[in-house]
């Protein structure tokens, strides 16, 4: 991937980070984790470094936009580990709707997952019903979005390339 195209995921990631850290500010809940499905998207249409990359970038985006979190890294650690999980899954050609809701189950059940331990460690209260609604509501959207994010990226591709 050239230096532009990194530019431009990264970009997109800290807009999807703003996004998420001003619905929270709202006190909308729960919301999708739109990081997640860009994680997803990446890692199954580029494979698992690529996954381990826009992880990191997008959890670093999450620690760092206000209100951050209290451990700097988390995140980045959480996102990193699962993009390069999901982008193992990765094949060649079309990837269905249920392969793209279990990746992305799989990535915010580890963020989910480090949050909740994280959590716990401090003795803070944690609403597991929520936290099931929101991993839910992330492979929902990711099953609906993943697809329109690799085809505008193709056709990006296709157009600066072809």
């Amino acid at each position: 991937m050239r230096p532009l195209g990194l530019a431009v995921r990264g970009v997109v990631l800290v807009v999807a980070a703003v996004l998420l850290a001003a619905l929270a500010a709202r006190h909308v809940r729960p919301v999708p984790d739109l990081v997640a499905v860009l994680v997803v998207a990446w890692a199954l249409w580029r494979g698992p470094v690529a996954g381990a990359v826009a992880g990191l970038a997008g959890g670093w985006a999450l620690d760092l936009v206000p209100p951050g979190s209290g451990l700097l890294g988390m995140h980045a650690l959480a996102y990193a580990g699962a993009g390069l999980l999901v982008g193992m899954l990765r094949v060649e050609g079309p990837v269905g709707a249920p392969r793209v809701a279990g990746a992305a189950l799989v990535v915010s059940g580890v963020v989910e997952g480090v949050d909740v331990v994280r959590a716990l460690s401090v003795q803070a209260p944690v609403d597991l019903a929520e936290v099931a609604l929101r991993v839910l509501l992330t492979a929902t959207a990711a099953a609906l979005l993943v697809p329109l994010v690799v085809r505008a990226e193709r056709a990006v591709l296709r157009r600066r390339f072809g």
